[in-house]
């Protein structure tokens, strides 16, 4: 009787370790014999930002869901150059992953992608959200693809809104006057800046700090967890809340050595982006009240704005839609498709 029942707790073992081995199996697939390929990624946030540390979430979870024939070397902080620098590197293949503002596509083959960016024209986050998923959005990620060589891995890396971290107290548009104020080097930003009367400085992201306490600018526009974790708010006397606009992250991939990865090590890697970026934004927004919370106890003034002051600011940005359509940077009815999209 004895021996039986060992029999029988024997074979349930037996099946259990096979069961358990059948579903470890299923869900991280089997890379075993593939070659070890190890890529590069870059971004220009800074170490400590949430950005950064994503990034590193992303080559863990990577290297472990490949089981270790995928590894990524994360190089942030803008260690491999500038955002310029490594937008020419990664298409040219010499950086394999890059990480940057998705604004910039709108330099790089795909000026429709501006209209996203437009200053004063995005209600709210959740209106941004509806644009990140929406046919338009992917029709320029597909675009961009086609003019640049870069797969887009991920889009939704939402961060907050821009504002504006300045030594110069900005209550009204007409504050705004000849502001020397830090731009991204950007046309279309550039455009933005100077519709508002200020004249735009482009500086180097990681030298924002420096040209803010030499008086190189007087102000700097930066997403709000940009601004405490590259402590712009340590040379900054005022925060204006004026939600310029909604960013989002976007982690591009050189498509050549994309399609060398097989297709398992394809399908990990984006799917681990794209899970990485809903990590980052609820990350991101639990930690936004402490920052301004920070700020203030440093000695930096809230600005907010009124719908009034805020309408004054979509008004003035507005003729640029007309400029671009004019001048054929956009297509006839891109403006009116973008704002029916984050009405829905």
């Amino acid at each position: 009787m004895k021996k039986n029942v060992l029999m029988v707790v024997l074979a349930l073992v037996v099946v259990v370790a096979l069961y358990g081995g059948i579903r470890y199996f299923r869900s991280s697939r089997d890379t075993a014999g593939e070659p070890k390929v190890t890529l590069s990624f870059g971004g220009t946030a800074a170490s400590e930002d949430l950005a950064s540390k994503a990034m590193q979430r992303v080559a863990d979870l990577v290297e472990e869901r490949t089981n270790g024939s995928l590894k990524i070397n994360v190089f942030p902080a803008s260690q491999l150059g500038d955002a310029m620098t490594q937008m020419e590197m990664v298409i040219n293949g010499n950086i394999d992953i890059f990480m940057e503002g998705a604004n910039y596509m709108a330099d790089w083959g795909v000026p429709e992608r501006y209209v996203a960016s437009l200053y004063f024209q995005c209600p709210s986050k959740e209106a941004f959200l509806k644009l990140l998923d929406s046919d338009l959005y992917k029709s320029w990620e597909d675009t961009f693809l086609e003019k640049t060589g870069l797969r887009t891995l991920a889009s939704n890396w939402v961060r907050p809104p821009v504002e504006i971290a300045s030594n110069v107290p900005l209550y009204t548009l007409e504050d705004f006057k000849n502001l020397k104020l830090r731009s991204l080097p950007s046309k279309y930003t550039l455009d933005a800046l100077s519709a508002l009367g200020t004249k735009p400085t482009s500086v180097a992201y990681n030298e924002v700090y420096l040209a803010m306490q030499q008086g190189v600018i007087e102000a700097t526009i930066a997403t709000l967890d940009a601004v405490y974790k590259m402590n712009f708010y340590q040379v900054a006397k005022y925060l204006c809340m004026v939600d310029a606009s909604y960013v989002n992250f976007a982690l591009w991939m050189n498509e050549a050595k994309f399609q060398s990865l097989s297709p398992s090590q394809q399908e990990i890697l984006v799917n681990t982006c794209k899970e990485v970026g809903e990590w980052y934004m609820a990350a991101v927004e639990a930690e936004l009240d402490s920052y301004i919370q920070k700020m203030v106890e440093h000695g930096v003034k809230i600005i907010e704005y009124s719908p009034e002051e805020y309408a004054k600011f979509a008004a003035t940005i507005k003729p640029l839609v007309d400029k671009y359509v004019a001048e054929g940077t956009w297509p006839e009815g891109l403006y009116e498709a973008f704002m029916d999209v984050i009405s829905e």
